[in-house]
């Protein structure tokens, strides 16, 4: 990657809705598992192997297939017992507290219990995705933000995170594909533009990235001044 490129990419990220999360360390907020002393320094191998038992069970009930986040209702049977679609909006509330507290594994188990409440919250699905970029789970979280996606098709700020995700998985066509057909129905989201400039930018495409940085401007978005310099406006 060029120099300059890098420079557009460092820039651009700030104009995306979840730049917080893209900029996020990935981390949790430390725990430990009862009897495991808190240590200075590395990550003991019984704190790893909490927190990796802890992920699992957050997860547990749910299987990423063909791209998609899905019920596995023969794993999940125990957990969905009780459960009612009401219960699916507070466990999501839960879900969006720890993540403020950068608690994303917490936060993930919680948007998992809103998941088998009721399939069809599509905040739930992003919640999760929310949750698997902070632990760094990029794939994961694409499958969930698209299936978030499909359950809220004109959801312009939802379907921004599912490309950005795109982008994190290195798809620069996929990105650019998902971006134009986010202002193909949103025409005014002025941060879906300025992310279209810099991938028509990057595919070589310096008129469609002119064209778009322009729209971003008009609509409030905000275009790297690297990338202005570079396509002339």
């Amino acid at each position: 990657m060029s120099a300059a490129r890098l420079r557009i990419a460092c820039l651009a990220a700030g104009v995306c809705c979840v730049a917080a999360l893209l900029g996020c360390s990935g981390g949790t907020a430390t725990r430990t598992a009862p009897g495991v002393a808190a240590t200075a320094g590395p990550e003991s191998q019984d704190q790893w192997d909490y927190r990796r038992i802890r992920f699992a069970e957050a997860m547990r009930g749910l299987r990423i297939q063909d791209g998609l986040v899905r019920v596995d209702e023969q794993v999940a049977a125990d957990l969905m017992r009780g459960l009612a679609v009401a219960d699916s909006a507070p466990a999501v509330a839960r879900g969006h507290a720890l993540m403020g507290e950068n608690d994303f594994t917490g936060a993930a188990g919680e948007y998992r219990t809103a998941i088998l409440a009721d399939g069809d919250n599509a905040r739930a699905y992003e919640g999760l995705g929310d949750a698997l970029l902070g632990k760094r789970k990029d794939g994961d979280a694409l499958a969930a933000y698209r299936t978030a996606a499909m359950l809220d098709p004109a959801n312009a700020n939802l379907r921004l995170k599912f490309a950005e995700t795109i982008n994190r998985t290195g798809d620069l066509d996929g990105w650019a594909a998902e971006l134009a057909r986010i202002v193909a129905f949103a025409p005014e989201h002025g941060e879906a533009h300025a992310r279209l400039a810099v991938a028509r930018y990057y595919l070589g495409d310096h008129d469609g990235a002119r064209a778009h940085a322009v729209q971003a401007e008009r609509f409030g978005g905000a275009v790297p001044p690297q990338l202005k310099a570079m396509i002339g406006q």
